[in-house]
């Protein structure tokens, strides 16, 4: 009886594993599908209504996407923290303190904050053409991202649990 509770907690520790890999390559598509959805709400504001940066900021921290709330919630409370600090600063400090908690991979953070270069520098419409490279790379980046969970998801998968069927006939 003690030996079948082990291997049934040995299997589930390994299948988790698997499935924990998988749903990691799963977050990092969607925090790249919402980003892409933030850099499109910021782009159409700055070019249709000219709107400034804290209010933009201040409407996507009430978002209901969760990934793009918690961003920029954060992004909102440096920037009243943090007042002698500039934006380009905040949104790459920002990003990168966040990855890891929504989900972002290590080049789409990177891509995301080339971002920077571009906010609150210039006129609307060179904001918005940056905003546009970086949306355009972003999206290039989420479908690599997506084609890895495509190929690698189910393999992640199938290894964390045939591991631990293997574990389990190598302890019996």
């Amino acid at each position: 009886m003690l030996k079948l509770i082990g291997a049934v907690m040995i299997f589930g520790a390994c299948a988790a594993l698997g499935l924990s890999a998988r749903q990691n390559l799963r977050r990092r598509v969607l925090a790249a599908d919402a980003m892409l959805l933030a850099l499109s709400l910021l782009e159409s504001e700055i070019s249709c209504r000219r709107a400034p940066l804290p209010e933009l900021i201040e409407q996507l921290s009430e978002n209901e996407n969760a990934v793009i709330r918690e961003v920029f919630c954060s992004l909102k409370r440096r920037l009243t923290e943090a007042a002698g600090l500039s934006l380009g600063y905040l949104w790459r400090k920002n990003l990168r303190d966040k990855r890891e908690e929504i989900g972002l991979g290590t080049a789409e953070c990177d891509i995301l904050c080339e971002a920077a270069n571009y906010l609150g520098r210039y006129d609307a419409a060179e904001q918005t053409a940056g905003l546009r490279q970086v949306a355009r790379r972003l999206s290039a980046s989420r479908d690599a991202a997506a084609g890895e969970l495509q190929n690698k998801g189910n393999l992640y998968r199938t290894c964390g649990i045939a591991l631990g069927i293997l574990v389990i006939l190598v302890l019996i």
